[in-house]
């Protein structure tokens, strides 16, 4: 079982992206990102388009682990093995666990 600790495991050190443990993330996302839903549709505008983060609401004041949730969210977008529909949802899932609220799209 994936847990939002475990949500943010993977290891987004690959120079084509993506996690380690992406397909796991997948199976295990919740029902709720997989149909239309704030997260997912913002995590897919930032995954098309420059976005500015300055207005995000985090939910840990800890910069180390900001940095390193904002870095598996990164690669799980970059991924090349996920369908796009998998990528939507586990990275809507992400973000409702990084940040306490839909941040209001901003182009970078």
């Amino acid at each position: 079982m994936v847990t939002s600790e475990t949500l943010f495991s993977g290891d987004p050190g690959s120079f084509f992206g993506g996690l380690f443990n992406e397909r796991d993330l997948a199976e295990a996302c919740p029902d709720e990102f997989r149909q239309a839903n704030d997260w997912s549709t913002y995590a897919m505008k930032l995954f098309f388009n420059s976005v500015s983060i300055a207005n995000w609401k985090w939910r840990s004041n800890d910069k180390e682990e900001r940095r390193r949730q904002h870095d598996c969210f990164r690669a799980l977008l970059g991924t090349f093995v996920l369908s796009n529909e998998d990528k939507e949802a586990v990275a809507g899932w992400m973000l409702s666990e990084m940040l306490t609220e839909v941040p209001e799209y901003v182009p970078g």
